[in-house]
């Protein structure tokens, strides 16, 4: 998990020559403009972690931790944070990592959310502006040291999490076909724990290759996203696993998409 697994997860016109056709014009794209569903946001949003990272509510925090360079990475509140971004800034974030003011979005895996699709950002935005918002003053602030701040300056920072892949094009929706859904799916969901490619972080990283997946059988496969129960039974190794199994994916993966992510992982 790189940077976000350091530490266990504590776990974000034209110009027309009268008015009244500029104004018909402008009311039409904006009719145009499909909006988001927040209840398919919200859910959307607990499937790839922002309400782990962001704590219940979006109040921050739920992503607090101390690198061993001496970094500080904390989860901001969404309540608060949301005023500095309009709905293309959010879009800009989600999919290309581009704050309100320019600056690296460290610790936050856009290398995931550059695969949701445009229908699903549009979800998430409109969940995260119904969100009411919550005050949590004790909330600390991320704080990054002399020596990280260098190394972003100078493009030397050895952790890439925050960066989408170049010419990155995500849908315009979610694919429907199992193995392409399937895919989808672990794209937005499984790699900031299991890996950009789905096969690990490295031999010092807790979380493994995907390809353990083949190991179980799809009914034992169901039961570790239900429950958090691996195949020989029980909890993950560290907890981590069934903690997010059960936080994530329990609530908000239907038997359809479970069985989807379970054939993709299969023909890797």
């Amino acid at each position: 998990m790189r940077t976000v697994s350091l530490i266990a997860i504590a776990m974000l016109a034209a110009c027309g020559k009268t008015a009244a056709p500029q104004v018909a014009t402008a009311a039409a794209v904006v009719a145009d403009v499909p909006k988001g569903d927040p209840v398919e946001g919200a859910r959307i949003a607990r499937r790839v972690g922002c309400d782990g990272c962001h704590d219940e509510g979006g109040k921050g925090g739920g992503f607090d931790i101390k690198t061993p360079e001496g970094d500080r990475l904390v989860a901001p509140n969404l309540t608060q944070r949301r005023a500095l971004y309009d709905d293309a800034g959010l879009v800009a974030l989600l999919h290309e990592g581009k704050t309100h003011d320019g600056h690296r979005p460290v610790g936050m895996p856009i290398f995931m959310f550059q695969h949701l699709s445009d229908a699903e950002v549009r979800d998430i935005i409109a969940w995260l502006r119904g969100l009411p918002v919550v005050e949590n003053p004790g909330l600390a602030k991320s704080a990054l040291t002399a020596a990280t701040v260098k190394q972003l300056q100078e493009g030397t920072y050895p952790f890439d999490d925050d960066i989408p892949d170049p010419g990155n094009q995500p849908p315009a929706t979610r694919p429907v076909e199992p193995l392409a859904l399937g895919r989808h799916i672990a794209m937005t969901s499984c790699g900031e724990c299991h890996g950009r490619d789905l096969n690990g972080w490295g031999p010092d990283d807790p979380a493994p290759s995907l390809i353990v997946a083949k190991a179980y059988t799809p009914e034992k496969f169901t039961r570790l996203m239900r429950t958090g129960e691996i195949a020989s039974g029980g909890e993950s190794k560290t907890g981590m696993m069934s903690g997010i199994a059960k936080y994530r994916f329990a609530s908000t993966l239907t038997d359809g998409e479970i069985a989807a992510l379970k054939l993709y992982l299969d023909s890797r």
